[in-house]
């Protein structure tokens, strides 16, 4: 059944097709004929069915893709023995995802804000899918680097243009929920690759290619980027972004393709009522024929002015917190299973608590230099548990989605009361379910960026997720490096420190807009 339009009432925000406000006596007689709709109400209209189920899981199988490539590469490490890698060499590797992520973000940000959100990701899925399988054939470790870098600078583009593709093209009603559900593949990455690199890297494979000799761990490598040539070549089954072609005056094909949402949601119905979509932003139009620099200046600058320059640096704090805690922790959590593994079986650690297994540990080491070249079956059953404890309340969170504001804190300060019990708590099952809950500021993930989406506006939205993006990786960056440096030796302060540091997002988070916040057309 139809559902009726409604006139736009007298509002200067709402803007005609030449950027003019439009006034009442404005309205010709034909536009009032044909019913004006805003552009949340047509979105709404086109409904939900298979067009926004389709899209969730193109999403989710890009986002696998995009974190299997990225964080894939410990557990790849574990198994290229034939490389003789150094401590150093494998924090050199362990650093290329995060460095390319983080040089490509504002390009990317340019690129989704002027070309659009699916012409950007076909060159990031397609780009990272060639150089992940190029690296499969690396001949030595500097190889490796060079193309995991370029793979990671193109692959990085795939989060923030997958979240405002997919928040652009779903009614408000079901941007949240639907983001939340999405961002199950991103947190559920460690399991994912734990139980994938268990049994590739139990197989025996040994295939010479001359140059080099094709083992177990290049198969790996195949497999974690499989996803991403997979969602590339899906991609042609996605449409543009409605709201990105109405901010780039392309009414006509806008309406085609929120029509064509709307048929294939429905089932083939074509009666989709709009006719007309009014775009309520202060400003959608761009310059043609200006420098390069200029245009991406006049991409970034408004997002650190009034009116935006409070919530920007509000998202990228809280969004630091988040990922500079989760990651941090989350690369280093082999170290912290094989803890698990040996401290457990006999080492004298009885009614030790974590860090005191973690010192344990690091004093017992006599690092013989061995490659192990396997993950242990321990891993594989915490990951296990990982996927399955994060899909059930990742659940639980969709469906809260409407107290995303209040979701996020509470989830924030579950991290902040694990983090302050870990260093004390000496039973084992209880210390496995508190390490697990303190990386769950994942479970914020989605959250957040949905917040990239509702705040800023269509013509400066790509570049705000992308910069977020950005910030994100630099966060996790410095979080790795801060965690690898002290947890062995300052354990407990560690813990602390950074529960301190979260619960400061969670101060920062208090200050978000009211769960009832409309979003920026």
């Amino acid at each position: 059944m139809s559902v009726p339009g409604k006139y736009s009432a007298k509002k200067m925000e709402f803007l005609d097709r030449n950027g003019n406000g439009i006034e009442n006596g404005g309205w010709s007689n034909n536009m009032k004929k044909e019913m004006v709709y805003t552009f949340d109400e047509a979105l709404d209209l086109a409904g939900r069915g298979w067009y926004t189920y389709g899209l969730m899981a193109f999403i989710v199988l890009a986002f696998q893709g995009l974190a299997l490539d990225m964080f894939g590469i410990s557990v790849v490490l574990t198994g290229a023995c034939d490389l003789n890698l150094s401590h150093y060499q494998k924090s050199v590797l362990l650093s290329m995802p995060l460095i390319g992520s983080i040089t490509m973000a504002w390009p990317w940000g340019f690129i989704a804000d002027t070309q659009g959100r699916r012409k950007a990701l076909a060159f990031s899925l397609w780009g990272s899918f060639i150089l992940s399988s190029l690296s499969a054939f690396s001949p030595n470790w500097i190889v490796l680097a060079v193309l995991k870098f370029g793979c990671c600078s193109l692959s990085s583009g795939t989060q923030s243009l997958g979240f405002t593709l997919l928040g652009e093209s779903c009614g408000q009603r079901l941007r949240s929920p639907v983001m939340i559900i999405v961002t199950t593949s991103l947190i559920s990455v460690y399991g994912v690759y734990t139980v994938i690199g268990y049994f590739v890297l139990n197989l025996d494979v040994s295939i010479d290619l001359g140059f080099i000799t094709f083992s177990n761990w290049r198969l790996l490598i195949l497999i974690f980027a499989s996803p991403l040539g997979l969602s590339a070549a899906l991609l042609g089954l996605i449409y543009e972004s409605p709201k990105f072609l109405l901010s780039m005056e392309k009414e006509e094909k806008a309406l085609n393709i929120l029509k064509k949402i709307s048929d294939i949601n429905r089932g083939g119905d074509s009666s989709y009522p709009v006719k007309k979509i009014v775009l309520n932003e202060t400003s959608t139009l761009r310059l043609k024929n200006i420098p390069l620099w200029q245009s991406i200046k006049d991409q970034t600058f408004p997002l650190f002015k009034p009116p935006y320059l409070w919530r920007t640096i509000q998202l990228f704090y809280i969004t630091a917190a988040i990922y500079c805690s989760n990651n941090g922790f989350f690369v280093w959590l082999p170290f912290v299973v094989d803890t698990f593994y040996s401290g457990y079986n006999g080492n004298g650690t009885a009614g030790a608590s974590v860090c005191d297994m973690i010192v344990n540990s690091n004093e017992m080491d006599t690092d013989t230099g061995t490659c192990v070249g396997t993950v242990k079956e321990l891993a594989l059953w915490m990951g296990v548990i990982q996927v399955l404890a994060y899909i059930t309340i990742n659940t639980g969170v969709s469906l809260l989605s409407r107290w995303k504001k209040s979701v996020m804190v509470t989830i924030m300060t579950m991290v902040v009361i694990c983090g302050v019990l870990i260093p004390s708590v000496t039973n084992r099952i209880a210390s496995i379910v508190l390490l697990n809950g303190f990386i769950t500021n994942s479970l914020c993930i989605a959250i957040i960026f949905s917040y990239y989406v509702d705040i800023f506006p269509t013509s400066y939205r790509g570049m705000a997720a992308c910069l977020g993006v950005m910030v994100a990786r630099a966060s996790s960056l410095v979080g790795i490096n801060l965690v690898g440096s002290y947890i062995d030796s300052h354990c407990t302060t560690s813990f602390y420190a950074w529960s301190a540091y979260i619960i400061s997002g969670v101060v920062v988070s208090l200050f978000l807009p009211s769960d009832n916040l409309k979003p920026q057309s």
